[in-house]
């Protein structure tokens, strides 16, 4: 009789462990997707319908301020949330496109991790509650599935 509650007391606890692990996880997971960051900075999440993965990701070194620049290029198996996800713009901007390229090159992006600005439609937004001077541009290849997305935090 001993033996047998001794077992279901560590049945017990390792399921309670297994829980906890489990929760831990998904918390963990929650706090460093991206689209949390996003929704911090920005307002707006990446919607999960999507079904999108961080497929590239290169940022200039942390500083003090937290200013600098991000890069982000998500591949998605679900285009339909994103094209819902704003009113995207055709017919580059070519300023976006040279803001662009100059940011990705101060932080050494490889000429073929950037977008092609001619197949993308595009969104952009310039300042944020913390800061008026930060921007953000979203390129989106809807033929290919992938999103691009740069920030630069003054």
């Amino acid at each position: 009789m001993k033996k047998r509650k001794i077992w279901m007391v560590i049945a017990c606890v390792v399921v309670c462990l297994c829980l906890v692990f489990a929760g831990a996880n998904a918390i963990w997971d929650r706090m460093t997707d991206y689209s949390t960051t996003l929704n911090i900075n920005w307002g707006f999440s990446l919607p999960k319908e999507a079904q999108y993965s961080e497929i590239y990701s290169l940022e200039s070194e942390a500083s003090v301020f937290g200013d600098g620049i991000r890069y982000h290029v998500f591949s998605c198996e679900n285009p339909e949330p994103i094209n819902e996800m704003f009113s995207w713009q055709t017919g580059l901007y070519v300023s976006y496109a040279l803001a662009c390229d100059e940011w990705l090159s101060q932080i050494d992006v490889p000429l073929e991790e950037y977008p092609d600005y001619a197949a993308c439609l595009y969104w952009y937004q310039q300042g944020r509650q913390e800061d008026d001077r930060d921007e953000i541009i979203l390129f989106w290849n809807e033929s290919i599935g992938v999103l691009y997305v740069v920030e630069f935090f003054l």
